[in-house]
């Protein structure tokens, strides 16, 4: 992941590893103007993209916000609502400090849940019963007694044309929340199961999909007409 700490103007690059058999991580950073890769201090839980209830890695990782990289993780010892946690390691101090996610969130959901950022604020997403999608906000930054429940969208009002009657299909549906916009009236959403993004007026209930796509070309016929929105949401 990529970021500048607000306590320098110095931009870095941080990689970590998870080494499975240890239940440990090993962290790197490398600071732009330098050469060398340091080792710095790491985390004791296990990033949650990594290997979310054994399904393996997935490309959902962490986002950076107000100097800080900010990721999902779980205690090493057990994988409870109650191990779940924020880590971010501040860049300017190469630190880490952990928040616990919102009371609310008190069921392991079937899909890996989600950190972004949502109108200035730090947000934790998540897939609720397999019928609803629940966005969270931290109002303030750090300050784990200022979550507040910002969404609570139902599968229906999003209009899914995805065929049901593959039961699993739902155990393996995963919306990101990428950008406010509009005044904050509406959130435009990937799923994981269509290339097109959604864009959701929350106050109206009105959908419309963006219809861009991507084209094959004679310099590259590898294009797979996928678009990876996800990788957008910490700079849209």
């Amino acid at each position: 992941m990529f970021g500048c700490g607000n306590t320098s103007d110095t931009y870095k690059v941080v990689v970590s590893r998870y080494i499975r058999d240890q239940l440990t991580n090993e962290v790197k950073v490398l600071s732009f103007g330098d050469n060398v890769w340091r080792n710095i201090e790491s985390f004791r839980t296990i990033p949650l993209h990594l290997d979310y209830r054994g399904l393996g890695h997935s490309w959902y990782d962490g986002v950076f916000f107000s100097g800080s990289l900010n990721y999902n993780g779980y205690d090493v010892k057990d994988f409870t609502v109650e191990q779940f946690v924020i880590v971010s390691l501040d860049l300017g101090t190469e630190t880490y400090n952990h928040y616990w996610l919102p009371r609310g969130f008190d069921k392991v959901p079937p899909i890996e849940p989600n950190v972004g950022v949502l109108g200035d604020c730090l947000c934790f997403s998540y897939s609720y019963k397999v019928t609803y999608l629940i966005i969270w906000q931290m109002k303030k930054f750090g300050v784990e007694e200022s979550w507040t429940q910002f969404l609570k969208i139902s599968y229906q009002n999003l209009q899914l044309d995805y065929d049901f009657s593959w039961n699993t299909l739902k155990y393996h549906l995963r919306f990101i929340p990428l950008l406010l916009y509009e005044e904050g009236d509406t959130l435009i959403l990937q799923s994981n199961k269509e290339r097109e993004a959604i864009l959701y007026n929350w106050k109206d209930n009105r959908v419309v999909r963006t219809g861009v796509t991507v084209h094959k070309t004679i310099i590259d016929n590898r294009t797979n007409n996928y678009l990876c929105w996800h990788l957008a949401k910490g700079h849209v």
